[in-house]
């Protein structure tokens, strides 16, 4: 995981554009779930870091970044995994930002979650909508790709369904809050 870690600081370290960055971040965290390489929380915390620089990329005129609802939906995700982790202060902080990307979307057609989206961002305690993006999680093999994108193309993607853990159905999953040296250093390196 070092090496990774290394060629992904090297790729970053001279880029100024957020949202070059951002995808770095998004394409490295893919990877190393698809591996095996990181745990939950160390995906989580890497995908804040994206999340950031994605939203610098779009509230930054320079960047002439765009908000889709896959980015509304990825906020979302995000949310829920905050309060997997009980991280209160973070949630609220996502909830935030879902709303400003909401208001910043440039997609206006009728979606499965943006047509209710501000009771989405509430879905912590919420057991009949977290139930709703599990059911669509579930069918996600049966949907029409007209009316996506779906919470599941966006991180943590198949790898882990939140609403499944947040309903309590999932057991077995790994919910230290532990990083590897190398993702804490890489942690780091993106704020500094």
């Amino acid at each position: 995981m070092n090496s990774e870690v290394e060629i992904l600081i090297s790729q970053i370290k001279n880029q100024i554009n957020p949202i070059i960055i951002a995808n770095k971040i998004s394409h490295f965290v893919s990877d190393a779930m698809r591996e095996g390489k990181i745990s939950l929380y160390e995906a989580y915390m890497l995908n804040w870091e994206e999340i950031k620089h994605r939203r610098l990329g779009y509230i930054q005129r320079a960047w002439n970044g765009r908000v889709r609802i896959a980015t509304c939906l990825a906020i979302l995700n995000q949310k829920l995994l905050a309060h997997i982790f009980d991280e209160q202060p973070g949630a609220e902080e996502l909830k935030a930002w879902g709303l400003e990307a909401y208001n910043l979307n440039i997609e206006q057609r009728t979606h499965y979650i943006l047509d209710r989206y501000h009771l989405f961002l509430d879905t912590n305690g919420s057991q009949d909508l977290l139930g709703k993006l599990l059911d669509i999680r579930n069918s996600y093999d049966r949907l029409s790709d007209d009316n996506g994108p779906y919470h599941t193309e966006v991180f943590p993607y198949h790898f882990f369904s939140p609403e499944e853990i947040l309903l309590g159905r999932k057991s077995g999953i790994e919910l230290k809050k532990d990083l590897d040296e190398s993702i804490e250093q890489l942690i780091l390196e993106l704020n500094s």
